[in-house]
């Protein structure tokens, strides 16, 4: 019985020898950046502008975690295809006699599930990338002002720049 414990220790050792092994040969074999631009975060050809933490929009973070999701899942059904089809075939290989009725059943159960998940998230608005705002209209509230607003003539007349006057009165020009 220990010995099972054993190789399970070997294999785990032999696992973390080779994770470091690995970054100690790369790191003498790997080329050495003396430049300012072999040091910078992103060496595509393009200079480098602003901070690179920033922060994202949860949007991106939310439809990327749906996505993940939703891939991890639909990779669920192929092994239930492949069960379906050989107890519908009655070959009984991938599963046993008699659980093609119940497979099925319970399948699409698996898929209600997933389109209950994706409508919700996208009643919730999760999967738009650009949310609108909805509110009530602004409505002033004149009462608490006290006094009404003057016409927009008065405050034209108040921010209007008056004209120079000309030296030498109404003399006409020529």
């Amino acid at each position: 019985m220990y010995f099972d414990y054993f190789i399970l220790l070997v294999f785990a050792a032999v696992g973390l020898a080779f994770v470091f092994v690995n970054l100690i040969v790369a790191s003498i074999l790997r080329p050495r950046r003396t430049v300012d631009e072999g040091l910078e975060v992103y060496e595509c050809g393009e200079p480098t502008i602003g901070d690179a933490w920033i922060q994202f929009d949860i949007r991106y973070y939310t439809v990327a975690l749906v996505y993940v999701i939703f891939a991890v899942e639909i990779a669920f059904l192929f092994p239930w295809a492949i069960v379906v089809g050989d107890s519908l075939s009655d070959t009984g290989v991938a599963a046993g006699k008699g659980i093609g009725a119940f497979a099925i059943i319970e399948g699409f159960v698996f898929i209600a599930i997933l389109f209950l998940g994706l409508a919700y998230v996208w009643a919730k608005g999760d999967l738009d990338w650009v949310l609108s705002f909805k509110s009530p209209a602004y409505q002033p509230d004149i009462a608490d002002r006290g006094a009404a607003l003057p016409p927009i003539k008065d405050i034209e007349a108040l921010t209007a720049e008056p004209e120079p006057e000309t030296e030498g009165g109404d003399e006409a020009t020529a």
